[in-house]
């Protein structure tokens, strides 16, 4: 006898986007722009400044900064069948690719830079196409650092922004009352907005918060100062002005921006994980297209990027933590947010006063993001079961990624090569988690058995061998809560119609996409003349729907006196 039921993998779909109106898309644009510009412009201007580029230059690369945004927001929230994410994660200039770039812009100036990030955003295109074969090697709760350490480095950016910390040895004489002041100010009134406010108060609460501690400041004649160092233009519209600069390639910084393309890689992994996870309060698995397109979307916008004349592109956590805190998610806004950055690309006399916003603003927006980027980190590594392999990696990397902000004197003295590496806390976080996983797989069996007999203890023993192989190979707990369920339920079967001196069989496989359990017991013979009561086969038939209720597919079968279970869980 031979029965099969077959049911599909279960797949989160993302909720329906509610339409928003021209004026919520505006007003949510500008917010996302008023986070992204002033911070993630601060990138391309420390490589001009490092590359000692006269102010044509410096304005031209600014205006190509700001069409690189554009397009790369667009690409990233785009849904295609090949690019895009398909939800609200906008593009950013990364620290990632920062240590490379600057060493390009000193040895051979900007035209390497653009070259390089060429070369980088290739590397991350490639990886798009085998991310679904690498997985074994980069786990989901890598990703979930990943993540972790983002909110950590935007959240001491936004400290430091706030207490107008320039260097690393800093006192508390040396802080600025009044700069310290406004910035926490404004994050009081961006957080009390957000917790206490109610509809358009809550969704504009960082654009409100900087309006009113703006408007307070001009009313008291306290943003007159703030112009006097900025960038000025008398022109309100003028066509952007390229870079136009031949690009060269060096193979000894092929590494360093390697490194840079995956850790770009693994943040967008994380940023659309933690998007798809916002967008469906019943997600259960990562959407690998989604996944797959959004890297390869993040790709392009660096080769756009580096096409165009500024540094490298990635998704930006803080905006998807702001999303979140807002509630408004509408990949629509990443296509306002797009339009907004390409007509500030025109604009000239606009971007320069996003330039010259103060800094404690922007960081107390920062601070109050990276709240929301550190819950949804922390809750991707903890849906995994973690033993101690994964457990130390994820520890290790995380204390050594730390390390690099604590003491970044350490790393500077660090070999130029390895500087070029381990440029900053996210690369050498990732890194390190990367190789320990790697290590820390050696000798992990992907396949278990268990053979028991047919006693009281049974299904503790099922139970407690689960929980085992779990952590060992950092399932997703409420998978291992479905394969704990049916393996128990054909506990009970073996021991309702199994031979009480022959053993169950029971065999796990594991692959990253799927768990494969067998059950193997031999029949107990019944004599002709006895049937199975109604009550027997009921109670049979309800532990196979269970089964069934539990298990992705089931395959029941029965040859040479043995019945044999065949269970598939998607991962």
């Amino acid at each position: 006898m031979t029965a099969a039921t077959s049911f599909a993998p279960e797949q989160a779909e993302p909720l329906q986007e509610a339409p928003l109106s021209l004026g919520m898309l505006i007003l949510n644009g500008l917010q996302h722009v008023a986070v992204i510009a002033p911070t993630g412009l601060v990138f391309p201007l420390l490589v001009l400044r490092a590359a000692d580029a006269p102010p044509e230059m410096q304005e031209a690369v600014i205006a190509a900064s700001l069409l690189a945004l554009g397009v790369g927001s667009f690409l990233l929230c785009l849904r295609g069948p090949h690019l895009g994410s398909g939800y609200l994660a906008p593009s950013v200039f990364t620290a990632a690719y920062l240590p490379p770039s600057l060493i390009a812009a000193q040895t051979g100036g900007l035209g390497l830079v653009f070259g390089m990030t060429i070369f980088a955003g290739l590397c991350e295109i490639v990886f798009s196409f085998g991310l679904r074969r690498l997985r074994p090697f980069f786990p989901v709760e890598v990703s979930g650092l990943a993540v972790v350490m983002i909110g950590l480095i935007l959240g001491l950016l936004g400290f430091r922004l706030i207490l107008g910390m320039a260097e690393e040895t800093f006192r508390v004489s040396q802080i600025d009352g009044h700069t310290a002041a406004l910035g926490l100010v404004t994050l009081v009134v961006i957080v009390a907005l957000n917790v206490w406010g109610k509809g358009p108060l809550k969704v504009f609460s960082v654009l409100l918060g900087l309006s009113l501690v703006y408007g307070g400041m001009a009313l008291f004649g306290a943003v007159d100062g703030l112009f006097e160092s900025a960038p000025h233009t008398s022109r309100l519209f003028a066509i952007p002005s390229l870079p136009l600069l031949p690009l060269s390639f060096d193979w000894g910084l092929a590494v360093p921006f390697l490194v840079g393309a995956l850790a770009c890689s693994l943040r967008a992994v994380g940023d659309i994980t933690t998007c798809q996870k916002i967008g469906n309060p019943d997600w259960v698995r990562p959407d690998m297209g989604s996944i797959e397109r959004g890297i390869r979307a993040d790709g392009v916008s660096t080769v756009i990027a580096g096409a165009l004349g500024t540094v490298g592109l990635n998704s930006f956590s803080g905006s998807i933590g702001l999303s979140q805190a807002t509630g408004v998610i509408a990949r629509s806004v990443g296509f306002a947010i797009a339009g907004l950055f390409l007509l500030l690309a025109f604009l000239p006399s606009l971007h320069d006063l996003i330039l010259s916003l103060p800094p404690p603003l922007f960081g107390a927006i920062l601070l109050f993001s990276s709240a929301f980027i550190l819950a949804n980190g922390l809750s991707i590594i903890v849906a995994r079961m973690l033993d101690s392999r994964r457990i130390l990696a994820i520890g290790i990397a995380l204390v050594l990624g730390i390390s690099h902000d604590v003491y970044p004197h350490l790393f500077a003295s660090l070999p130029l090569w390895m500087q070029s590496i381990a440029g900053s806390s996210l690369v050498v976080a990732l890194l390190t988690a990367l190789v320990l996983n790697g290590i820390f797989r050696i000798g992990v069996k992907q396949s278990a058995r268990l053979e028991a007999t047919l006693s009281d203890d049974l299904l503790a023993k099922i139970v407690s061998f689960c929980r085992e192989q779990g952590s060992i190979w950092g399932s997703r707990r409420d998978v291992m809560e479905r394969v704990t369920g049916a393996l128990t339920e054909a506990g009970e079967l073996a021991l309702a119609d199994g031979r009480r001196d022959q053993p169950l069989i029971l065999d796990i496989n594991y692959d990253e996409f799927r768990i494969i359990a067998s059950v193997s017991y031999a029949v107990a013979e019944q004599p002709g003349a006895i049937e199975e009561s109604e009550e027997e086969r009921m109670t049979r038939e309800l532990e196979i729907r269970l089964i069934r209720h539990f298990a992705d597919q089931v395959i029941l079968s029965k040859q040479d006196g043995r019945e044999t279970l065949r269970l598939t869980f998607q991962t």
